[in-house]
């Protein structure tokens, strides 16, 4: 028996499928993507992670140049070094997670060399010693006035040029006495170990043109003291030091004869009565003496 007859246009049977016509879209937008399009869209998000991480070390490199090269504000170095360290842990995390292991270890050791940088640099900054002009600071100490406290009842009476001696050693630009009086209440007199002594002083500074010449003065002076007096050295402090000279012919204590350095400036003091009570005054007016020279330093300072 024949088949019914199939209308032109309808499926060829009732298992037959039923096509679709093609108008080049896609019949549904959400479906799944070609393979190719997933590739290309992962290796751009690759070059934009691989982009920021080479963006983050450029800037990371130049915050840690600036804060141990150029920047001298103690607290904008620190952010910058912050900073810095910041930008290595982006690095790290934006690198493929294989690389962390090792990236890892490298975070740790530019962290540690940005901390560690700036405590080797030396740099111009606020805290930095400034260079003192020597020959300016020579007018100034010649030309006063004298403005330091001295230990009671010494006083200052004013500044004159110095026969300081020294012709062996190192050439000093200027030597400056400082004339020491006592105070009228007391007179001409100090209380010693032996009464009523006469008070007799001889202070002076010395300028050189280097550090290492005031040194070697120093140095110098510590030798001939103590080929000279005994006992030797008494008392040494910071950057001074104070021997007790004897009468040739008596064995009582005639003197005290203090010395120190400070920087490229010698001071020196010999002060009679030389017994143990005006040990603290000679040493005092050595440490007056340097303090004076400080204050002038403060003026021959170029930048100031």
């Amino acid at each position: 028996m024949a088949s019914p007859s199939t209308p032109p246009g309808d499926p060829a049977g009732p298992g037959a499928a039923t096509t679709t016509p093609d108008t080049g879209e896609s019949p549904d937008a959400d479906g799944p993507r070609e393979p190719g399009s997933g590739r290309s869209s992962e290796e751009s998000r690759r070059k934009l992670r691989y982009g920021t991480a080479a963006v983050l070390a450029l800037a990371g490199t130049g915050q840690l140049l600036s804060a141990n090269l150029f920047v001298t504000n103690a607290w904008l170095r620190m952010a910058l070094t912050v900073g810095a360290v910041c930008a290595a842990v982006g690095v790290v995390q934006l690198l493929p997670k294989s690389w962390h292991n090792r990236m890892g270890a490298l975070t740790v050791t530019f962290a540690t060399v940005a901390g560690i940088v700036p405590l080797f640099l030396v740099e111009p900054g606020e805290d930095a010693p400034e260079t003192v002009d020597p020959v300016a600071l020579s007018a100034l100490v010649e030309r006063g006035p004298f403005d330091q406290r001295l230990p009671y009842p010494l006083v200052p009476e004013g500044l004159a040029p110095a026969n300081s001696g020294n012709a062996s050693g190192p050439a000093k630009l200027t030597s400056v006495q400082l004339k020491l009086g006592i105070d009228d209440e007391v007179g001409v007199f100090l209380p010693g170990d032996n009464g009523e002594e006469t008070f007799q002083s001889f202070a002076f500074l010395e300028i050189y043109q280097k550090e290492e010449d005031a040194k070697r003065r120093g140095k110098k002076h510590i030798k001939d003291l103590s080929a000279w007096h005994t006992p030797l050295e008494r008392n040494p402090d910071v950057g001074s030091y104070c021997f007790q000279g004897r009468a040739a012919e008596e064995a009582t204590a005639a003197y005290w004869e203090c010395a120190g350095v400070r920087g490229g400036v010698f001071a020196s003091v010999t002060l009679t009565p030389g017994d143990n009570a005006h040990l603290g005054m000679a040493r005092d007016t050595v440490s007056a003496l340097l303090n004076y020279a400080d204050s002038m330093a403060e003026k021959a300072t170029p930048s100031r």
